[in-house]
């Protein structure tokens, strides 16, 4: 499924699930800040392509726990939109039982996130399944106008008139010990997750993060959030809970997704 180890928190197993990586250009990153490229490559030569470019790699998790299976993103699925790749991994999907999975929560419905909510013909990936969606996105992507939204919301549109797509939206339990947080800036509805189990918790920030230096500096704007200011505040509230009470963290655009926030930045598992 990946080239990533899976992660235990308490009776919770996540497995990671790499569809592949692609070169993105580091000059649209991090606007109006002088950046130490190299420094940064030198920490974390996992996270880089090569000199200009760094590694974005499409992971999504299978959560395994007491109460059965949560899908945490479907990754890109049949809707590819960035290439060329520097790797694809064709059967990353392999080993997983659609039908097992009870919980999808969709972080966002950006194609990398939510491409895999249906399958090749257009039907329910996951059979059995209850898709989870912050009804900010829902609200945003209705007014879809380019291919990727467009592709997001018309398979949105496929689980809800099939009755399968659950739009609460306080923070609230998926399952026991697993739960969604508001987390909004990058898109309108913007969710992580937390699992937590046996007093110990980890965090899938969804994208309020996409490189190790977004760690070290919160503060900073991400060029990839439709609000910055708001992405800000996510990012700066979060990062700071999660190095506060010592949570582990997942990054699913990171090579080496797990990890924590520590004083100076990012430690990777």
């Amino acid at each position: 499924m990946s080239h990533v180890s899976a992660a235990r928190i308490g009776r919770f197993e996540l497995s990671p699930i790499c569809e592949g990586w692609a070169p993105i250009a580091l000059a649209d990153e991090c606007p109006g800040q002088q950046v130490d490229w190299g420094g940064e490559r030198a920490r974390f030569p996992w996270a880089f392509a090569d000199e200009v470019s760094w590694a974005w790699h499409v992971h999504s998790f299978v959560v395994t726990g007491p109460s059965g299976v949560v899908l945490v993103d479907t990754g890109l699925g049949s809707f590819p939109p960035y290439t060329p790749w520097g790797e694809t991994v064709a059967d990353a999907w392999s080993g997983i039982d659609a039908s097992q999975v009870r919980h999808v929560v969709l972080t966002h419905l950006h194609a990398d996130h939510s491409g895999g909510i249906v399958d090749g013909s257009g039907e329910p990936r996951f059979p059995h399944a209850t898709y989870h969606l912050h009804p900010g996105d829902r609200t945003a992507f209705a007014r879809a106008d380019d291919a990727e939204e467009y592709v997001a919301r018309s398979a949105m549109e496929t689980v809800e008139a099939a009755g399968m797509l659950d739009l609460t939206e306080p923070d609230h339990d998926i399952l026991p010990g697993i739960s969604v947080r508001h987390t909004p800036g990058h898109t309108p509805g913007h969710r992580s997750v937390l699992v937590r189990d046996g007093g110990a918790t980890l965090l899938i920030t969804g994208d309020v993060v996409h490189l190790p230096v977004q760690v070290a500096n919160p503060s900073w704007a991400s060029a990839h959030d439709e609000d910055p200011g708001l992405g800000q505040a996510a990012r700066q509230v979060l990062l700071w809970r999660a190095r506060h009470d010592a949570w582990r963290v997942a990054i699913p655009h990171f090579a080496h997704p797990f990890g924590r926030v520590v004083e100076g930045g990012w430690e990777p598992d």
